[in-house]
């Protein structure tokens, strides 16, 4: 929320000392597509994270947040650990407790990818790519304008 205003404030701003409206309209596409390519790097990483990570047996502990976390996330025990799911928890209905299910552990960073995580993490890459390929194509046209 407070992206959104910093934002206005710095419209206004623009505009009172009588900068060009193609300038701030450019400014802002720019700034969209620093957010997209942002997105695209963190859905990347998250997916090498997921494709490096070794399937697990575990069992569904909890919903709760992580110590460093501002997010609720799935726990999940593998052998006597408990680890936090890398993406916020879906709704409690989804998840069923003490059941067996196949995860994917990165011990290294100490967190793992459920079903749900790795759906986020494969649709999110594959849409922020299409996203800044749009992004890219659009940049062109105006571009060429």
């Amino acid at each position: 929320m407070e992206f959104i205003a910093a934002l206005a404030v710095i419209a206004v701003l623009c505009i009172v000392f009588r900068v060009s409206a193609d300038i701030i309209i450019i400014g802002a596409l720019v700034l969209i597509c620093l957010i997209i390519l942002a997105m695209t790097l963190f859905f990347a990483v998250s997916f090498v994270f997921l494709i490096t990570s070794k399937k697990c047996k575990a069992v569904f502990e909890r919903i709760d947040k992580r110590q460093n976390g501002r997010f609720r996330s799935a726990f999940y025990r593998i052998g006597s650990e408990n680890y936090p799911c890398l993406f916020p928890a879906e709704p409690k209905f989804v998840y069923k407790s003490c059941k067996n299910c196949k995860v994917r552990l990165n011990r290294r960073r100490g967190f793992v990818f459920d079903k749900f995580a790795a759906a986020t993490c494969i649709f999110g890459l594959l849409f922020s790519i299409a996203a800044a390929g749009g992004a890219a194509w659009f940049a062109v046209c105006i571009w060429r304008v």
